[in-house]
């Protein structure tokens, strides 16, 4: 399965990719953190608004700092000021776009994708146009 470029540029030979979508407890946790971004959580916090194991809350926590994600100060977490400002600048992207050209559907997507052309696929060897 492909990944997007954000995602290649975290890889590092050590350590995984932090999967993010919203069924995860990585996902849910960044959500809510990101959604409430202008407050800081403990841990027990996070556990009672957010439907994940209270024992992946911390190493969730901890490898989300090592990355940036977020912030820590004693005993309270939040979501980092870098994270918020590119998620919501992703985010006012998205919603920009969609009203421009009023979005997509998922089943839209789907079907375009089930007959979309690689445009790497109608190059030649050199790197240039169609053969």
């Amino acid at each position: 399965m492909p990944i997007t470029e954000d995602e290649f540029r975290t890889i590092d030979e050590n350590t995984s990719v932090i999967d993010l979508t919203s069924d995860t407890t990585q996902g849910r946790i960044y959500r809510f953190l990101l959604e409430n971004a202008d407050k800081a959580f403990r841990q027990r916090e996070i556990v009672d608004h957010v439907d994940v194991p209270r024992g992946s809350v911390g190493p969730t926590l901890k490898r989300f700092e090592r990355r940036g994600l977020v912030e820590h100060r004693g005993h309270y977490w939040k979501i980092s000021d870098a994270e918020h400002a590119t998620a919501s600048a992703g985010l006012l992207g998205a919603a920009t776009a969609d009203e421009i050209d009023g979005g997509f559907s998922d089943e839209q997507i789907d079907e375009w994708m089930e007959t979309a052309v690689d445009p790497i696929d109608g190059r030649d060897e050199d790197g240039g146009g169609e053969a």
